[in-house]
């Protein structure tokens, strides 16, 4: 059941709306109780009673709570003004006179709830960026926690050649798809962990007690390569990072979890388990890895394996431990796995013959002509919860050109390519601000989604730029949400990374867009202050009929509510897609199924028309 976090008391829907009828039920049932009784002490002792409730009412159902409660406390104070006119009761002054102190009482009270309400929005507003750094930084301190295992810091301190080896070796051993340590990272932990052991050995004068076993797991997905086949590269890549995710959640805080090659994982740890302990924990970490492959009432047929190797007994070389484990890794893969084929679409882009053998100059005064004649213009694509009621808009540059639209795709790379980006970005952002302001002019809720290239935040004046745009339009910055592409932070987050921490300091929000489309990044999500997700059209339209894209797009919005984060799909088509969608916890939804996109002239009648 969902619920509203803008409710301070009553957050679950269902039980709000059961409260709220129960109480007009009860507060029309004292009236007639009143209107009814001859009795003057009963009326005012009822009088009492309803303003009690009224005041709870406005209490603990919010602001709804408050305008149903000042209606019925109105059509109260006309009922006792007709009864002293006309009927001439002897209880109608007293009733007026504590109907009319009801109604001050209520719009104190809402007065100062807003109040609160907003000091309590403000300091959770604060300690939600507290907590979003701490996250961050917690997050970062973890994988390097684990992956430090590496480094003795001590040791590291007196001995130069190790620490420099170790320097040299950790940024080229991080796995760059689940950022787990590599194989060469955990052959290093266990190497030094060998080296560390005998030298202990040989200096202890009862060897066997000194030594310190380890053992190595070995874990796998079955039948790799036919599924990838099956699903594709880029959405096993999805099921992969999401089987790092959870492994890395299910092993223990001190045990070592790296990604050796393909779906295949190694776990070190050095805890003195049982045998029929370590059996029970391999069991939990690959029952963990197979739910990446299942969701709902779907699941892929995909198995996972593993197999054991223990050091000192089985070798006293971390290559030949892996390797051991891996053997007897594929002797228990005694049966295989498949998967249904699927096919990918390549999509045609137009409009490339625009741009082709143009040089810079001649690609500037294209968009120069185009911004000045109109070919370049905004539009804006609506956005719905899953109870289809509008809550913001994408705002989308389209460029037409002699009859032809031109692929987004196309002409922002030959804006990339001829350095005119910021100019192009710029355009956009001015525009779709004062889009806003006006936006929020009629309902100050709505959202505004604007898509942010890399090379505008690599800008050194970016955020200057965007605090200017944000003055001269008066927008509601709260509003106001940028949307990052996903593809562009595997190799740029290391220069975009400040900028984006600043943006999120001024009340921006911050959404990561097109997940799905390329080699997505579960792990990289939360050390960034995004606070939603956008799943990409092309991951979503074969929803219906392809349960593989199904049970990947329930587990990444589990995945993602797990951190708080909101997940928007784009580009739903079709009925079956929503509904499959908000059955599977999507937040927001943007596609031709629920409205095609709009020019800024129809902005305004279509916010009108949706209210």
């Amino acid at each position: 059941m969902r619920s509203n976090d803008n409710r301070l008391f009553i957050k679950n829907d269902a039980a709000y709306v059961v409260c709220v009828f129960a109480s007009v039920l009860l507060f029309i049932g004292l009236i007639a109780l009143q209107l009814f009784s001859g009795i003057t002490a009963t009326k005012i002792f009822v009088g009492v009673g309803l303003l009690f409730l009224s005041v709870l009412m406005n209490v603990f159902e919010g602001k709804f709570g408050f305008y149903i409660a000042f209606a019925l406390n109105f059509v109260q104070f006309m009922l006792y003004t007709y009864e002293y006119i006309i009927m001439k009761s002897d209880a109608a002054p007293v009733l007026l006179a504590i109907t009319f102190v009801t109604m001050v009482i209520d719009m104190l009270i809402q007065y100062y709830v807003i109040r609160i309400a907003g000091k309590i929005q403000h300091i959770e507003d604060s300690k939600r960026n507290e907590r979003g750094n701490a996250i961050r930084k917690e997050l970062e301190d973890e994988m390097f926690s684990r992956t430090s295992l590496i480094v003795n810091h001590e040791v590291m301190g007196s001995h130069q050649r190790l620490s420099e080896a170790i320097g040299k070796n950790l940024t080229t051993s991080i796995d760059p798809l689940t950022t787990l340590p590599g194989r060469d990272m955990i052959s290093e932990r266990a190497d030094k962990l060998i080296r560390e052991d005998i030298a202990n050995m040989q200096t202890s004068e009862s060897p066997d007690k000194a030594c310190r076993p380890f053992t190595v797991i070995y874990l796998a997905l079955d039948r790799f390569d036919s599924i990838t086949r099956s699903i594709g590269h880029k959405s096993m890549d999805l099921f992969i990072q999401n089987m790092a995710h959870r492994l890395r959640e299910a092993a223990d805080p001190t045990d070592m979890v790296a990604r050796i090659d393909d779906a295949d994982f190694v776990i070190l740890f050095r805890r003195g388990l049982t045998e029929e302990a370590e059996i029970k924990y391999a069991d939990k970490l690959a029952r963990e890895a197979s739910r990446a492959f299942a969701a709902g009432l779907d699941s892929m047929n995909a198995k996972i394996f593993y197999g054991f190797a223990h050091y000192p007994s089985d070798s006293r070389h971390a290559g030949e431990l892996i390797a051991k484990a891996e053997e007897r890794m594929s002797i228990a893969a005694a049966e295989a796995s498949g998967t249904n084929g699927k096919t990918i679409e390549q999509t045609v882009l137009s409009g490339e013959e625009v741009f082709k053998d143009k040089t810079k100059d001649e690609i500037v005064t294209i968009f120069e002509r185009a911004m000045a004649d109109g070919s370049i213009r905004m539009t804006y694509q609506p956005c719905f919860t899953y109870e289809k009621e509008l809550c913001g808009f994408e705002a989308f540059l389209r460029f037409e050109k002699d009859g032809k639209v031109i692929s987004p795709q196309v002409f922002l790379a030959a804006a990339e390519n001829a350095g005119y980006m910021r100019r192009i970005g710029g355009y956009s952002m001015e525009n779709s601000l004062n889009a806003l302001a006006a936006v929020n002019r009629i309902d100050p809720k709505l959202t505004m989604n604007i898509n942010i290239s890399t090379n505008q935040l690599r800008e050194p004046d970016f955020i200057q730029d965007f605090s200017n745009i944000v003055s001269a339009s008066d927008c509601d910055v709260n509003n106001v949400i940028l949307d990052l592409q996903e593809e562009s932070l595997k190799t740029s987050l290391p220069d975009i990374r400040m900028t984006i921490e600043e943006l999120a300091t001024t009340g921006v929000k911050m959404a990561l867009d097109n997940f799905g489309r390329g080699y997505s990044s579960f792990n990289a999500i939360p050390l960034l202050p995004v606070s939603i997700l956008k799943l990409d059209g092309n991951f979503t339209s074969s929803l219906a009929t392809d349960a593989t894209v199904r049970i990947l797009t329930r587990s990444a919005i589990s995945l993602m509510h797990d951190i708080d984060i909101t997940v928007t799909a784009t580009g739903v088509g079709q009925e079956d897609q929503f509904e499959i969608l908000a059955g599977s916890g999507c937040d927001r939804f943007q596609g031709r199924f629920l409205g095609q996109a709009i020019s800024t002239d129809e902005l305004e009648e279509y916010i009108r028309n949706q209210r």
